[in-house]
C-alpha cells in the first residue's frame, strides 16, 4: 500500500495542534485503507467523533486487532477528505468536480453492519452506509456539468458523515450542496438537470436536511423544470404528483401575475396620492399668498387683478398678463 500525506488545509486550520498532527502523522495508532491507500490517523481523534469506528475498534473483529478500517466503498479523495475534516472541521474542494463516481463494495457494507451490532446508533449508520456505495450518477448532459459533478462530491461526504455517524461531517457537507446550489445562477443551462441532480445525490443518500436542500433549489426554479419536461419519468416523481405539480404552479404563476397587476397599480396610486398632496399644498400656499395681494406682481399690468390656478400646476396666475404670482 502507498501511504498518503500530501493534504491541503487553510491557513487558519493549520495553526491548530490537531492540523499539524495530521500533516505529521507523529504518533498514529490505526489507519484507513481505500483501494490501496493508507491514511494514517489517531484513535483519540477519530474514536471520539464515530460510533462505528469506536464500536469497529472494540468489536474483536479484525478491525480491532489491525488497528485498520477498510474504506473500499468510498473513493480515495473522498476517504482523505474524511480524514481531513476529522482533524480541521473542514475539507479541501481543489478539484472537487473531477472526482470520479463510488465504487460499490459490498464487503465494506457488510464489514458496517458488523461494526454496527455493538450499539443501536451505529445500526442507523451501517444502515446508511449500504444506501452510500450505490453510484447514483446518470448518463444525462448535466451530470457532466461542473455544478452536478461538485453537488456530488459533497454529497458523497454526506454519506461518509452517515455511514460513520458524524453529524458534524453531515451538516458541514450539506451545506456545501446549498452553496453550490445557491451560487448558481437561476439561467444556468444545468438548471433544467436539478431532477437528475436531486435523484443521483439522493441514491448516493438520502437524510433530511440534504432533502430539504434539493427540494428548495428545484421549487425556485420549478417552472423551468416542468416546461423542459425533466421530471417525467422521474422516480421521485409519480404521475399523480406531477400533474398536481404542474396545475399548483400554474395557479402560482397566476396568482404571481395578478400580485405583479395589483402591485403596479398600487405603485401608481401612490404616485397620483403623492402629486395630488403636493397639489393641495401648493394650492394653500397659494391662496396663502393671495390673501395678501391686491394688484398683479406685473407693474405693467393694469387689468382688473384677478387669478386663477394655473394648468397641471398649483401656480397662481393673472388672469389678464398670465404672470406668476
Amino acid at each position: 500500500m502507498s501511504q498518503t500525506i500530501d493534504v491541503c488545509v487553510s491557513g487558519q486550520a493549520a495553526n491548530s495542534l490537531l492540523a499539524r498532527m495530521l500533516l505529521s502523522e507523529d504518533y498514529c495508532d490505526m489507519s484507513f485503507s481505500c483501494n490501496g491507500e493508507l491514511f494514517k490517523v489517531h484513535k483519540a481523534v477519530v474514536c471520539p467523533q464515530s460510533s462505528v469506528i469506536r464500536a469497529a475498534l472494540s468489536s474483536g473483529f479484525q478491525e480491532s486487532k489491525n488497528n485498520n478500517l477498510n474504506m473500499d466503498a468510498f473513493t480515495p479523495e473522498s476517504v482523505r477528505r474524511f480524514r481531513q475534516f476529522l482533524y480541521t472541521k473542514d475539507y479541501d474542494t481543489i478539484d472537487i468536480q473531477d472526482e470520479g463516481a463510488q465504487p460499490a463494495d459490498n464487503a465494506t457494507a457488510d464489514h458496517g453492519s458488523r461494526a454496527a451490532d455493538a450499539t443501536d446508533s451505529t445500526n442507523r449508520a451501517a444502515s446508511a452506509a449500504r444506501g452510500s456505495s450505490l453510484d447514483g450518477e446518470f448518463d444525462h448532459p448535466e451530470a457532466r456539468d461542473p455544478t452536478f459533478r461538485t453537488i456530488l462530491a459533497h454529497t458523497r461526504m454526506t454519506a461518509m458523515g452517515d455511514y460513520y455517524d458524524v453529524p458534524e461531517l453531515v451538516k458541514y457537507a450539506n451545506s456545501q450542496v446549498e452553496a453550490a446550489l445557491s451560487d448558481a445562477p437561476l439561467n444556468a443551462p444545468w438548471v433544467a438537470g436539478l431532477p437528475y441532480i436531486a435523484e443521483a445525490a439522493l441514491e448516493i443518500v438520502n437524510n433530511e436536511g440534504l432533502t430539504e436542500i434539493l427540494t428548495t433549489a428545484v421549487s425556485k426554479s420549478i417552472d423551468t423544470v416542468l416546461s423542459m419536461g425533466t421530471l417525467e419519468g422521474s422516480p421521485l416523481m409519480t404521475p399523480f404528483c406531477l400533474e398536481l405539480l404542474r396545475k399548483c404552479n400554474a395557479t402560482s404563476q397566476s396568482l404571481s401575475k395578478i400580485l405583479s397587476h395589483k402591485t403596479n397599480l398600487l405603485t401608481e396610486a401612490c404616485i397620483n396620492y403623492k402629486r395630488a398632496t403636493d397639489q393641495v399644498f401648493q394650492q394653500k400656499k397659494a391662496m396663502s399668498i393671495l390673501s395678501t395681494l391686491d394688484h398683479c406682481q406685473n407693474k405693467s399690468c393694469d387689468g382688473v387683478f384677478e387669478c386663477y390656478f394655473g394648468d397641471r400646476s398649483s401656480r397662481l396666475r393673472c388672469r389678464v398678463c398670465f404672470m406668476k404670482q
